[in-house]
């Protein structure tokens, strides 16, 4: 009984040690885990900032785009007049220089 007691004596306190280790680290490695929640929810952020400067950089790309499109539309009809405008002149220049 009294080799019981010695051990009793011996085990308790390393047990009470490993158990405040235990305590210790598991504080340690919820911190870790807020950290990495943290970081986590941060880069969420990020990449939905990302995403919505994302979205209207398209959106400015597809305006352009029917700007452009518009343009050439614009040009095309422009160049249209003026060829018509320029056989029209050849064919006035031609009859004023045969008579």
């Amino acid at each position: 009984m009294k080799s019981l007691t010695k051990l009793g004596a011996i085990i308790l306190p390393l047990a009470l040690l490993t158990a405040c280790a235990n305590t210790t680290e598991m504080d340690a490695l919820k911190a870790s885990v807020e950290a990495a929640q943290s970081t986590a929810d941060s880069a969420l952020a990020a990449a939905r900032n990302a995403q919505g400067s994302a979205d209207t950089a398209q959106h400015s790309a597809n305006d352009a785009e029917s700007a452009a499109r518009s343009a050439q539309g614009t040009a095309e009809s422009a160049q249209s007049s003026v060829d018509e405008c320029c056989a029209k002149i050849d064919r006035m220049f031609e009859k004023a220089m045969s008579k």
